[in-house]
């Protein structure tokens, strides 16, 4: 039985009015498809809805009986309906956004703040994750977009490059003395470093470096957040290798001393999007403002971050 709620609404003006003209006008059409609406109606239900004469139109029996059934059903259609929409309105004020922890305290308190400010009513989730779990969240659907790090050729993903982030030598007390403030590659293996884990891409962006130069990388420790390196840093455990956006939470400790990794690797920072499928429009205004503070922290920051090689999608 195929039968609309437009069919019903016609149905139900037709039954307060008795009048097809009058019941036309109410409804914006003309009458002969009123006519046509009901007849349909009536052989989809197999009953006889009106009797009509050339002078009068009334309700059947088994007319007002459906009557009462069509006002029912119409009450649930559009409580079911003014449902739905609310539903689809509380979701398209949500945005879910996976990220490194360092781009999570770098890049996205100011987003989260432009988006509250200009979108009052937004919710926003943060994951702040390693490079693969805010990959996963993201072909999970549980984020509408991560920043993060992936090859531009990954089947599934689609790649933008916002900046390109230098590797950085950290150092306090006594280790300050071997320290300069320009350092090669090959001088940090002389040096008790501290990195992440190997989930990190941290780690693999140094691994891969020496590697190139046929070296194993064996930091002495490694360690999952930057607060517990800072921690080790400040005791004078060792010394740190970060790239800049991770250091950055620790600029204002005491003593610090940050040097540039002469010839040390770029880690590629960006946008990861599922290629199937459309960005939501909060989603959309929120990966703007994550380019806007990009290129900002470039300018910022020119010695230590770079602007995108290329735009790759």
């Amino acid at each position: 039985m195929n039968i609309s709620p437009k069919q019903l609404r016609m149905f139900l003006v037709l039954s307060d009015t008795l009048n097809f003209s009058k019941a036309a006008e109410q409804l914006f059409i003309s009458q002969p498809a009123l006519t046509k609406a009901i007849q349909d109606l009536e052989e989809a239900l197999g009953l006889t809805l009106f009797e009509r004469t050339t002078r009068s139109v009334r309700i059947t029996p088994s007319g007002a009986r459906m009557a009462t059934v069509a006002r029912s059903v119409l009450g649930e259609f559009e409580a079911g309906l003014q449902r739905f929409q609310s539903s689809a309105e509380r979701e398209a004020a949500q945005v879910a956004i996976a990220a490194w922890p360092s781009l999570a305290h770098g890049v996205l308190p100011t987003v989260c703040a432009v988006l509250e400010r200009q979108r009052p009513g937004v919710q926003i989730t943060l994951h702040d994750e390693t490079n693969s779990a805010c990959l996963q969240r993201l072909l999970n659907h549980q984020a509408d977009f991560a920043l993060a790090s992936v090859s531009p050729t990954h089947p599934e993903l689609r790649y933008e490059e916002l900046l390109r982030d230098r590797f950085v030598l950290l150092s306090c007390g006594r280790w300050r003395k071997r320290v300069r403030p320009r350092m090669h590659m090959d001088d940090l293996l002389e040096l008790p470093l501290i990195t992440l884990t190997d989930a990190s891409t941290a780690m693999r962006y140094m691994s891969a470096a020496y590697l190139q130069r046929g070296i194993e990388y064996r930091p002495r420790m490694q360690v999952d957040q930057v607060t517990t390196v800072a921690g080790l840093i400040r005791r004078e455990v060792g010394v740190a290798v970060l790239p800049w956006l991770g250091v950055m939470p620790l600029l204002p400790m005491p003593g610090l001393q940050t040097s540039e990794i002469v010839d040390g690797p770029l880690r590629s920072v960006g946008i990861v999007t599922r290629r199937l499928g459309h960005p939501t429009p909060l989603a959309q205004a929120a990966m703007e403002e994550v380019r806007s503070v990009g290129r900002e922290l470039v300018a910022r920051h020119p010695g230590w971050l770079l602007p995108p090689s290329a735009r790759r999608r």
